[in-house]
């Protein structure tokens, strides 16, 4: 795996430096849901599209596997999550059997790029707040439109640059407008069939926050040496909450892969 993915990797659940990678599963221990709503994605699913025990979801970047487990508890469709990092991939199997799902989820551990090529025929896949691992926006949804069958779908968590935001965020960029994001969806070959834009800020927000930083401090005390780049993290997620307040607005996309005539 090379440099630039694990830069990504590092980037997608709010680091700015590599080195943060083997720490991520002890400063995320308190947390299941890394990003994406399972509620979120269930309410889109249910309102907009027909999933039955017979279709094949494909979860990538999934982390803990919160959302394919929830899908698989609620539908009884089948769920394959893919991750980076064992100790997320480990949580997730656990949490499946704990769901009494084990027999509908698979959890893998592998590189997402590689699976995007070789993944094929779903009906639904999901990619929850996972950034830019795949590309730009427009490489990603054809990457993702590859995975899905004619007349499947997609659900992608990201955000756009909220109206009259002139794109100073506090971490992260590249974000587009709303109406950028939907020239892109039209331009990979994709419907926008719904969308979801919560109209509050995550409840979870605030404690998840206060575990994280808890947790770096405990990281803190361990290795001294690395007390900064624990620091750095605590003020990246701080940031990030803050944009998602002020300049960017939190959304998932419903979109079709139209049937070719």
């Amino acid at each position: 795996m090379n440099d630039q993915i694990l830069e990504k990797l590092a980037r997608s659940l709010t680091g700015d430096s590599t080195d943060i990678i083997p720490f991520l599963p002890y400063l995320l221990q308190d947390l299941w849901e890394l990003g994406s709503s399972p509620q979120e994605m269930l309410s889109l699913i249910k309102n907009h599209i027909s999933l039955n025990e017979d279709v094949r979801v494909l979860d990538l970047g999934c982390g803990k596997g919160a959302v394919s487990i929830q899908l698989a508890k609620e539908l009884g469709c089948c769920c394959k999550g893919i991750d980076l990092l064992p100790d997320f991939v480990q949580y997730a199997r656990e949490k499946a059997t704990e769901y009494g799902v084990g027999g509908l989820c698979e959890f893998r551990v592998e590189d997402i790029t590689e699976a995007v090529q070789a993944e094929r025929g779903y009906d639904l896949v999901i990619y929850g707040a996972v950034g830019n691992i795949l590309g730009s926006q427009y490489e990603t949804l054809k990457a993702l439109a590859g995975t899905v069958r004619p007349g499947g779908h997609i659900l992608l968590d990201d955000a756009y640059l909220a109206e009259g935001n002139e794109g100073a965020l506090l971490f992260q960029g590249d974000y587009p407008t709303l109406p950028e994001w939907k020239s892109v969806i039209s331009k990979a070959g994709l419907k926008l069939a719904a969308i979801h834009a919560p109209d509050e800020e995550n409840p979870n927000n605030a404690k998840d926050f206060i575990n994280i930083k808890r947790r770096a401090e405990e990281l803190s005390k361990a290795y001294p040496a690395k007390r900064e780049l624990f620091a750095q993290y605590v003020r990246n997620q701080q940031n990030e909450y803050a944009d998602l307040e002020s300049s960017l607005v939190g959304v998932v996309f419903l979109l079709n892969k139209v049937n070719k005539q």
